[in-house]
């Protein structure tokens, strides 16, 4: 991102959210002598963000080495600096597309794979409709005493279904499908929101990181840089030799 110095003078700064600790800081803690396994999602969005961390520094430094450097025309340093933004983008970009992708593949199997018991019983179409005859309090008691007995048969038929089947609020079945989660996957829950966390973190950083390499390779924005460090050289020099 850019900031604006003291002197007016616009100067590119790399955001706190583009680094990896972003990432780790969601990862899952070692509990006592007990390490926790690898998990590859979480190394690939740490490395992604490692990277573009560094990218993102090395393109600030020569972007200040650029502007400080007088020995070659202006319009040399501009392409310099827009051409190695234009790289440097293209290079973190697919890393970070595919570390997300990755990511998001395994968010959907998780998902996937906890939405409901699995199998259909040939008594789902029963359940569903003694459920939807029920008052709302009759079939909220049912539902409880399902989760607390773990009838997967009951359970089954209604996180299969479209809620209008059972009479139930989309509200109500989406709690239901989070307390049969954590009732019956707490580790993959766990994971899942690690990785959602993981997601997120990604997202911020990569906008901040998209940002800076427009910022950078904004020819505007390094013209007006330029101009503005070589107004205040031309300034100090002035003062130098009246004094």
């Amino acid at each position: 991102m850019a900031a604006i110095i003291g002197n007016g003078e616009r100067k590119l700064e790399v955001s706190p959210s583009i680094d990896e600790r972003a990432i780790d800081h969601h990862a899952e803690k070692q509990i006592g002598n007990v390490m926790p396994q690898p998990d590859l999602e979480h190394l690939a969005l740490s490395a992604a963000l490692k990277l573009a961390r560094e990218e993102a520094l090395a393109l600030v430094n020569l972007h200040n080495a650029v502007l400080a450097d007088a020995s070659q025309p202006r319009a040399v340093g501009v392409i310099q600096i827009a051409t190695t933004a234009q790289k440097v983008g293209e290079k973190v970009a697919a890393r970070l597309v595919a570390a997300n992708a990755k990511a998001d593949a395994t968010i959907a199997s998780i998902e996937t794979a906890t939405f409901a018991p699995e199998g259909v019983s040939q008594f789902d179409q029963e359940i569903r409709s003694s459920l939807k005859a029920m008052t709302p309090a009759e079939r909220t008691k049912e539902i409880a005493d399902a989760l607390a007995g773990n009838d997967m048969a009951l359970l089954g038929a209604v996180l299969r279904a479209p809620r209008l089947l059972t009479g139930m609020t989309a509200v109500e079945l989406e709690a239901l499908r989070h307390r049969f989660r954590e009732q019956h996957f707490p580790a993959e829950m766990k994971r899942l929101e690690r990785l959602r966390k993981m997601r997120a973190a990604s997202d911020v950083a990569g906008g901040a990181f998209v940002k800076l390499v427009n910022e950078a390779a904004d020819a505007t924005f390094a013209n007006g840089a330029i101009a503005a460090r070589s107004k205040r050289e031309g300034a100090l020099a002035a003062h130098q030799q009246g004094a």
